[in-house]
């Protein structure tokens, strides 16, 4: 029986040492208290799975991302090729755009500007570059009994909104989250190389949230210059070992191709 005990007790040892982090997210009205499901998310030995509120699954692994449809039973690898086949769509369709726009009269061809994000946003033309900075407020708050820093976030030089950060060291677990998003950021930014609208997108909102040092437990818009009542929080962060099912593709599921464009 002792030894029985023993052979269990190494084994949850075990378990624990290579527990993971289940993370969940929720939108919500701070006007009416609404709550909405937004993320859960499941951290293991360096690998992410996020699912959204409708399900839709994505898996991080190293330098490669998976697209999971559970009904459809498939999935698409979002790798470094699979990268450079969509830039080089995006690129010819952003060239048709321009070619159509050149057509069209000043006024009609400003106002579609405009929509498009500006000449040199989506369209490429100026170099712009996707821009985010963080700023300490000097204040702290509390959500959900967690202390957290507060940050404003400025991109392309707009106050767009302000987080609140907790150290990495107050959250439970000791899985490396600065790591797994790194590894996301990189495999966006792969794409983004060949696309002017997206180049350090990713990259750059992973660095801006480096300085923070730590992790938002929410998230407040700026509407106008003052915060908005929609938030997303943080409602659960707790240690606990991940199925290693929900770190790999499920057997029998099939690879599909990224979609390079709209069905004909």
């Amino acid at each position: 029986m002792k030894r029985i005990a023993l052979i269990a007790g190494g084994l949850l040892a075990a378990q624990a040492a290579f527990a993971g982090v289940y993370v969940e997210t929720v939108d919500q009205n701070l006007t009416t208290n609404a709550t909405n499901l937004k993320q859960k998310m499941y951290v293991q030995g360096g690998v992410g799975r996020f699912i959204d509120a409708n399900g839709r699954g994505s898996l991080i692994k190293g330098d490669t991302m998976y697209i999971i449809d559970d009904q459809d039973k498939s999935y698409i690898v979002f790798d470094k090729a699979t990268m450079q086949q969509l830039a080089t769509k995006l690129n010819a369709e952003m060239e048709k755009i321009k070619a159509q726009l050149a057509k069209m009269p000043p006024e009609q061809r400003a106002q579609m500007e405009q929509m498009l994000g500006g000449a040199g946003g989506m369209l490429g033309d100026s170099g712009q570059k996707w821009t985010v900075e963080v700023a300490d407020t000097g204040k702290s708050d509390k959500v959900d009994g967690r202390a957290c820093k507060l940050w404003d976030v400025t991109r392309n030089g707009e106050l767009d909104e302000q987080i609140c950060v907790v150290p990495y060291s107050a959250l439970p677990g000791k899985e490396n989250f600065q790591q797994v998003f790194s590894n996301f950021a990189k495999v966006f930014d792969e794409m983004a190389k060949s696309v002017p609208m997206l180049a350090g997108m990713m990259g750059n909102e992973f660095s801006a949230q480096q300085k923070t040092n730590g992790y938002p437990v929410r998230h407040r818009g700026y509407e106008s210059g003052k915060l908005g009542d929609e938030v997303t929080v943080v409602k659960t962060w707790r240690e606990e070992a991940i199925p290693a099912s929900m770190l790999e593709i499920p057997a029998g599921y099939k690879q599909k191709q990224m979609p390079m464009g709209p069905a004909r």
